[in-house]
């Protein structure tokens, strides 16, 4: 009898070593960043390259055959592709879509960490989204909506911002305020209108308007500025009930939110 009790705890304890063993293996490949890589080819006299990552092309370049740009290019987007989600800082997250000029771009907390050219007649900003959102899934995050693009275009170098020194983008969470503070005095001297389009931000210029995009559903909404706030955790901006309403996220209370400033 004791013979096999022992032998029941051997095999249990084989049992569990190897559960261990199999989850670590799981944790380690879903800590894996992505894999980029690019691949060239000749068709139809001509040189073609493309970028893919975890075997999902994201962008084709062409040049005229015995060329090496559009190897060149390729290569030098992957290098940079695959550096930047390899940086232990790189949070997947929190990239967007973004251009500048004729150049695509990836923002990640309001500063450009990437940049590069587009193949022919591409648009920059959806580009620029299809990549964003490649590297988004392969890291097991959500993917941007469309109406990002509009974001990115109102944030883009054709609409920069009225007030010096300020980031013509910022994201992160919003919250809304409503019943409990109708009708009372905001902070630029303005009786509170739960029904307005207005928004509480700690510093920005009171007048200033920002188009306000929930990032999860892709609604939008242009809000003015007209109150001081939150002040409560990390949110970004405190939206009125009426602006709520509008980005879809009165149930929610809190949304993860885009905000281009538009000037005043």
């Amino acid at each position: 009898m004791k013979r096999q009790n022992h032998k029941l705890l051997w095999t249990t304890l084989i049992a569990i070593s190897v559960g261990v063993a199999c989850s670590t293996s799981a944790a380690q490949a879903a800590e894996k960043s992505p894999e980029v890589a690019s691949s060239v080819w000749e068709e139809s006299n001509m040189q073609c390259a493309s970028v893919s990552i975890n075997g999902k092309d994201l962008i084709a370049f062409h040049a005229p055959a015995g060329s090496h740009s559009a190897e060149q290019r390729a290569e030098d987007l992957a290098d940079k592709l695959q550096g930047l989600v390899e940086d232990d800082k790189f949070d997947a997250s929190k990239i967007i879509p973004a251009r500048e000029g004729e150049l695509a771009s990836i923002r990640l907390d309001g500063s450009t960490v990437l940049k590069f050219d587009c193949d022919d007649k591409s648009n920059p900003l959806d580009t620029s989204l299809k990549v964003v959102n490649s590297i988004r899934t392969a890291c097991g995050v959500d993917a941007l909506p469309a109406s990002m693009a509009k974001v990115a275009e109102a944030a883009s170098d054709k609409a920069a911002a009225a007030t010096k020194g300020i980031a013509k983008l910022f994201s992160g969470p919003a919250s809304w305020y409503g019943p409990h503070f109708h009708g009372k005095k905001c902070s630029d001297g303005s009786r509170f209108d739960m029904n307005k389009l207005t928004a509480a931000h700690r510093f920005l210029p009171f007048g200033t308007r920002l188009l306000v995009t929930n990032r999860k559903t892709g609604a939008s909404c242009v809000v003015k500025v007209n109150d001081r706030g939150p002040f409560v955790g990390n949110r970004v901006i405190d939206l009125s009930r009426g602006a709520a309403k509008q980005l879809d996220m009165l149930g929610t209370g809190v949304a993860m939110v885009d905000c281009v400033v538009l000037g005043q």
